[in-house]
Formats: structure tokens, sequence, C-alpha cells
């Protein structure tokens, strides 16, 4: 989760960097940023604009990677006989192949290429912006609503998904979360950037109207005095331009509620299954998973704090350098936390065996024993998924990518994160319901 915090620190107004943080790649901490590396995709579109037209794309690049990542996992499950399905409660009916989930990754990606290819080009930024919005709203509610026959049958797979994804809002409490939800909720955190860059372009497209901002977007900023003119229009009342929306919206609370929505979500989760648990240890083992889903949020505050604080806020008492080390720390805190639950609770890992076998260090039962280094591999990729929010303080880093690069690579590097995860997670599953038995199979 703290992988997802860089963004917003990247893009607040900074006036120096402290070097109190030079510990971190042990190199002198400067603020550096390569703007001409940001604007490399677009040099015909004023960069500020630019920046919010692509704040818009990236979610649903990142949503078909997703896609394309599940038909990967289940490719994996399939070749491995790792009957996902039975763990994840979905009928033989509701599986997708994952050849449909390539080709609805595929068909995202054109769609998004296209728009931006031929139609931004012609149509102003702001239709652009509001159109993407509209689209994305579209496609989140046709997996709610009633299609053909001839179409639904095509789709059967988006019943289950919607089901989970409406049982992660509201969830039944009088039994514990089943383990489809909980995948779905997980899976939500990574892409917990997601929810804040469209919240963010709601945002935008919302200021760019020509209606009073204090309506629109809430009251002004903490601290902040209107500065009316005698005979001019006053500013809360002019439509803004995307750039200077983009920097006001960076500032507004709404963007970071979302992006703190979907560790709301899982915290909501265990607070459930604790309530139903069948022993007292899985009931404390629900509240500590708890508190590591709340440790985020301090992550996200200071991150909205830190956006503040180039202001002259009357309400913060800190410096900037303050607030960054209290992210920084709050970051470590929750990346050490984090790890260490991946490999105990989700993936049964770093269990005592047998120092001669091969599985020593991870548990007796491994059902993909037959790839050579994969499980010390995987635990490799996710500290080093876990901890990618440092490049921050890594002047090369951000010197060779630009902020936005930098925050895109790391938010693509966060879902690849999961989908590896995933592969675990599920098979861990199996394992502790007893269906990995080899002779059970099923068609993919």
């Amino acid at each position: 989760s703290t992988l997802r915090a860089a963004e917003p620190f990247a893009h607040a107004p900074r006036r120096h960097m402290s070097d109190n943080f030079a510990w971190l790649w042990d190199v002198p901490a400067v603020m550096s940023e390569n703007p001409q590396m940001d604007t490399a995709l677009y040099p015909s579109m004023d960069p500020e604009v630019a920046e919010v037209l692509w704040t818009i794309l990236r979610p649903g690049y990142l949503v078909a990677l997703f896609a394309a990542g599940w038909a990967v996992n289940v490719s994996v499950f399939g070749r491995f006989r790792v009957d996902y399905c039975t763990v994840l409660g979905i009928a033989k009916d509701e599986v997708v192949s994952p050849q449909r989930l390539f080709i609805l990754a595929g068909t995202i990606c054109v769609v998004l290429s296209g728009y931006r290819t031929f139609l931004m080009a012609q149509a102003p930024p702001t239709a652009a912006l509001w159109s993407l919005l509209i689209g994305y709203l579209v496609a989140f509610c046709g997996l709610f609503v009633w299609l053909p026959t001839t179409i639904a049958r095509h789709v059967r797979w988006r019943v289950p998904l919607a089901r989970a994804l409406w049982r992660c809002i509201c969830p039944d409490g009088s039994r514990e979360i089943p383990f489809v939800e909980v995948l779905v909720a997980d899976g939500l955190t990574s892409m917990a950037k997601v929810f804040f860059d469209v919240s963010l372009s709601a945002c935008v497209a919302v200021s760019t109207l020509d209606h009073p901002m204090d309506a629109l977007l809430g009251s002004s900023l903490p601290g902040s005095v209107p500065v009316v003119v005698e005979g001019a229009v006053p500013e809360t009342t002019k439509a803004l331009g995307l750039g200077d929306a983009m920097k006001q919206c960076r500032r507004q609370g709404i963007p970071f509620l979302f992006w703190a929505l979907p560790f709301l979500i899982r915290a909501r989760q265990c607070i459930v299954t604790s309530r139903h648990a069948p022993d007292a240890l899985s009931r404390d083992l629900q509240r500590v998973n708890l508190l590591k889903y709340l440790s985020t949020l301090p992550v996200i505050f200071f991150s909205l704090c830190y956006a503040h604080s180039g202001l002259n806020t009357s309400w913060l008492v800190f410096r900037p350098e303050d607030f960054e080390a209290m992210w920084a720390m709050s970051a470590v805190i929750n990346s050490i936390f984090s790890f260490m639950w991946d490999m105990v609770m989700d993936w049964g890992l770093l269990q005592p065996g047998d120092k001669q076998q091969a599985s020593w260090g991870l548990r007796p039962v491994l059902l993909f024993r037959g790839v050579w280094g994969f499980y010390h591999i995987a635990i490799l990729c996710n500290l080093c998924g876990r901890t990618l929010w440092s490049l921050r303080w890594s002047p090369q880093a951000t010197m060779f990518l630009g902020t936005f690069f930098l925050g895109s690579f790391q938010q693509v590097a966060e879902v690849l994160r999961r989908l590896l995860w995933n592969v675990l997670r599920v098979e861990w599953e199996c394992i502790k319901k007893g269906v990995h038995r080899t002779d059970q199979h099923f068609p993919v």
C-alpha cells in the first residue's frame, strides 16, 4: 500500500528536500525532476493538460493489465491443477477462459489507445476528460445491468465478479467473509490509486465548469481567504483551466478519501470475520489483520498534509520536511507489517521443517515444487514491490523517469506484485481446505 503513496508527494508543492532521508538510498537526498521525460509522449500539447488526460487514461490501462494478469493466473492454476473454482465458489459455467480475458484486456487497450490517438487531437481536452469519465461509468455499470441472453452467455464471468464487488461494499454481517470477496477486496487495495486518479479527474472535470467552486468541491482550503476585487468576477465562480484545476484538486480531501476506500473496505471485512471466527485464535488474527490495513491510513493522511504544507495553512503546525519524515516512518512500518503478513498468513510460508528438505523455511506442501526457485523468487519480488515507494528518494529514478512516469511505473509494479501474490494466496487456500489433490482437474 505504501507503494501507492509516492505520487501525491511527488506532485505536492516543494521548496527543498530534507537531507534527513539520505539513509534510505545512501546517496545525498536531493529534489530532482525531469519534466522533459514527463512530456516526451505529448510534445505538441500543453504539459499540464497532457498530464490531466494521462491521469484519466491510466486507470483503464491498469484495469486491462489486471485482466491480462488474471488470465495468466488462471492458466497457471490450470497447468498445475490448482482448483481455484472450489475455493472461490465459482460455478463451472462462470469460469472465464484465459483467451477471453486476453481479448478483453486487448480490447480495452485498443479502445483507449485509439481514443487517445484520434479523438484527443480533435476534441477539446475538457470534452475528452468528461467522455472518458462517462465511459468508465458505463463500463462499471455494465457489470450490474441486464444484458440480452445472446450477450450475457458470453460474459457469465461478470456475475460472480459483480456479486463479489457488491458484497465488498455491502457485506453479509451474518457470516464470515467468503474467500472470493477477500481476494477481490485485496485486489482493490492494489488498485487504490485507480480510485485516486478517477476521483481526481472527476474533480478536475467539475472544476472546469462555470459554476461556484464552493458548491461543487466543498469549502475552500482551511486557512485560505478568498480575494474579491470590486467589479471582477469572484475567483470561486470562474471556470478553471485543466492545469489550475489539477493543482487545486490535488489538495482536496476527496481523492485521498477514495484512495483510502479499498483499505477501509478490507478493514470492515476483518471486523465482520472476527465476529464469526470459530475460535479465539482466529478472532485475534483477524484483529491483527485489521491493524495492518489501518496502518495504511497514516500514510494517506500524511500525504494529504504534505500537499497542504506549502500553502501556509493555519491548521498545520509542522513543516513539509516534518510531514515527509512522518510519512516515511509510517510507510516503513506498513511495509514491514504487510510483507511479514504476506509470508506467514497469506502464503503460509516460513514454517519450520527438516533442514535437509528443499522446502525448509517454506512449508511441507508446495504445489509449484516443480518450478525451480519459484517461491524464493516470489518472496524477493514481493519484497521489492512492497518497498518500491522508496524510489521517491532516488535522484536517479526521479531524473530519468520524471514524477508522473515514476508514479505510473510504481502502479504497474504494484499490480504485477498483486498478480503474483494471487498465485500463492490461492494455492495456500487450496491447501488449507484440502482441495489440492492432483487428481482434481478442470477444463480451462
